[in-house]
């Protein structure tokens, strides 16, 4: 069932990033479940059943996901975890590639969630370009911004959705916290990928960058996952910006990062293959991306 949903497995960011913590501190060991369970629950939280199906529900999701390992000596990180890679940029590359034979239309456990990311990327409202916030706190505008752009199908409801889906939008790095409440802003997760985009080239045309990009982060402009959406949200009454134009998300993502020095922004003269950056008080043309790395 789906992540997003806070009564089904999956949902909890906390519990995901406490088993994380445990089993990091383990450096490879494996630990019994009934362990785990143990070191994981507080002395002030009873035994209960459901605070213990709970935690089972979301350990049991991110073992079937491969982000943990279980057999018969216990669980432990997989055999080819190396260390330093945030726990956000781990979970958002494994529900990436579990999703990358398949429909982005289709399926119910991490599907929704990267179906509303790719929708709130594409809506420039929710950026400082667009000038609104999602409201944090009822999560009500989140559901609209979604439902109001996709199918009923796959619609998110305000009650135990909503909030859930700005949880993991902002752990997983796009969307971020501003005056108690959050915009869209993609930074996070497009600079943990740098080095995987600029593998081959260090400076790369602009329009190669972004298929690059779209390659590892396909929920971004160009990428796969979002151009299948964009097409459901075109239906909806929806408008694409048009090439050059990129979305104000990664457009403002792009100048964040050029502004933090992992990537260099360069304009060549009458270039016909620069992208536009679309900015709250300007408009900005790139020819060329280079990395510069941290």
């Amino acid at each position: 069932m789906s992540i997003i949903n806070n009564a089904h497995a999956g949902s909890s960011v906390r519990l995901l990033n406490l088993i994380d913590r445990v089993l990091l501190r383990r450096e490879g060991k494996p630990i019994s479940r009934e362990e785990l369970i143990e070191v994981c629950r507080p002395e002030s939280l009873p035994g209960t059943d459901t605070a213990a199906k709970r935690f089972e529900w979301n350990l049991n999701f991110w073992i079937e996901e491969g982000l943990w390992v279980e057999d018969q000596s216990g669980i432990r990180m997989p055999s080819d975890f190396k260390g330093g890679q945030a726990l956000s940029s781990r979970v958002l590359s494994l529900i990436i590639d579990n999703t990358s034979e398949a429909d982005i239309s289709q399926g119910s456990r991490t599907e929704p969630l990267l179906r509303a990311i790719c929708c709130l990327l594409a809506q420039d409202r929710y950026t400082f370009y667009g000038g609104e916030v999602l409201k944090s706190g009822t999560a009500g505008n989140c559901a609209d911004a979604i439902n109001s752009r996709l199918p009923s199908s796959m619609s998110i409801n305000i009650s135990n959705e909503a909030s859930t889906m700005l949880e993991y939008g902002e752990f997983l790095g796009f969307l971020e916290p501003i005056e108690g409440n959050l915009i869209v802003d993609p930074t996070r997760a497009i600079e943990a990928v740098l080095e995987k985009v600029f593998l081959d080239n260090k400076e790369l045309p602009a329009q190669d960058f972004l298929i690059s990009l779209g390659r590892w982060l396909p929920m971004l402009d160009g990428g796969v996952y979002r151009e299948a959406i964009e097409s459901l949200m075109m239906d909806k009454g929806w408008d694409k910006p048009q090439f050059p134009n990129i979305s104000a998300s990664l457009s403002h993502a792009l100048f964040r990062l050029n502004l933090g020095s992992r990537i260099t922004l360069e304009q060549r003269s009458d270039d016909v293959n620069s992208i536009a950056m679309v900015l709250p008080e300007e408009k900005r043309t790139v020819s060329i991306i280079k990395y510069r790395e941290a």
